[in-house]
């Protein structure tokens, strides 16, 4: 079993890319006693996607890979989008959902949730992969599954919100998932050709 580390220790992201890949023995950042923290400054998620991974992948002398992701709502302006999990001044779900609705003052707005894996090898191979699930924003929460904006982002083909889908639904159309996917293609294209 290959291994990767994953610069992360968000429970949720953690759980959510060990069950997509399972074939993979991911490590966190609490597996390797890397406590500090890592600045996300970039103005992309594919910039601060790759500041994670290029710091894991100096730190530890190996493969890191790492996820930036968030939603970003038509009407704001692709807002809250790398501001996503600090949005609001108290940073927490309910609060950063709170402030979404207050700034879309009652206006329907379609969204998208974006994931950017980004691949950082020591050799100095550095890669990207997105991928998005379009919805929209409702002003009722709905559900209990989930975690950040889950509540508040409806899939019209759907009809359900995030939170109200089941792990295993969320997985298999998530943002996530597709940029994993497309991760996933990249390393077993690679294991080929070795």
């Amino acid at each position: 079993m290959k291994e990767l580390i994953l610069a992360s220790n968000n429970a949720h992201k953690v759980e959510e890319i060990k069950s997509i890949l399972e074939d993979y023995n991911i490590l966190t950042l609490k597996d390797i006693n890397y406590t500090e923290e890592i600045v996300e400054d970039g103005s992309t998620f594919e910039e601060n996607a790759l500041i994670k991974a290029r710091t894991i992948s100096k730190y530890s002398g190996k493969t890191a890979i790492s996820d930036d992701s968030g939603l970003s709502v038509d009407l704001l302006d692709g807002r809250p989008g790398v501001y996503s999990a600090r949005y609001s001044k108290e940073q927490t779900d309910e609060k950063n959902i709170e402030k979404v609705l207050l700034e879309l003052n009652g206006q329907k707005s379609k969204a998208k949730f974006v994931s950017v894996i980004a691949l950082v090898k020591p050799d100095g191979t550095e890669l990207t992969f997105r991928g998005e699930c379009h919805g929209e924003i409702i002003f009722e929460k709905r559900g209990t599954n989930g975690f950040g904006y889950d509540p508040i982002f409806y899939v019209p083909s759907l009809d359900k919100t995030f939170a109200e889908l089941s792990a295993e639904q969320k997985n298999s159309i998530s943002h996530r998932k597709q940029s994993l996917e497309k991760f996933s293609q990249y390393l077993k294209e690679e294991s080929d050709e070795n």
